[in-house]
């Protein structure tokens, strides 16, 4: 199956085409990194992982939100990292933008 393939079905299971191409580069980034060579330091969590407990019943998502295990988040590491996802022959991952991270840390008062 192609991308557009890939692209019709979800448009067919009622996403929009927006989504459904949401959802086609969510599955190339979870390939590469599942057979990438940094596999053992990255989680996934968020929408992503709803969407995959749930047998896509929840709301549709358009990102994916990353844990690094071990790993550190200066911007050379980051820009290595997407990197190493290019282990798709055919597929080129690239970052478009600045590297933007944010973290909230919090603490419950007793």
């Amino acid at each position: 199956m192609n991308l557009r393939e890939m692209m019709d079905a979800y448009s067919e299971e009622g996403l929009t085409r927006a989504l459904a191409a949401s959802r086609v580069c969510q599955d190339i980034v979870l390939k590469a990194i599942s057979e990438g060579p940094l596999n053992r330091n990255v989680t996934i969590k968020g929408g992503v992982v709803m969407r995959s407990l749930t047998q896509n019943n929840r709301r549709a998502t358009q990102d994916i939100d990353l844990d690094f295990i071990h790993y550190s988040l200066d911007d050379s590491a980051i820009r290595t990292f997407v990197q190493k996802l290019n282990c798709i022959d055919g597929i080129t991952i690239e970052m478009k933008d600045e590297i933007r991270l944010w973290q909230v840390r919090w603490h419950q008062s007793s």
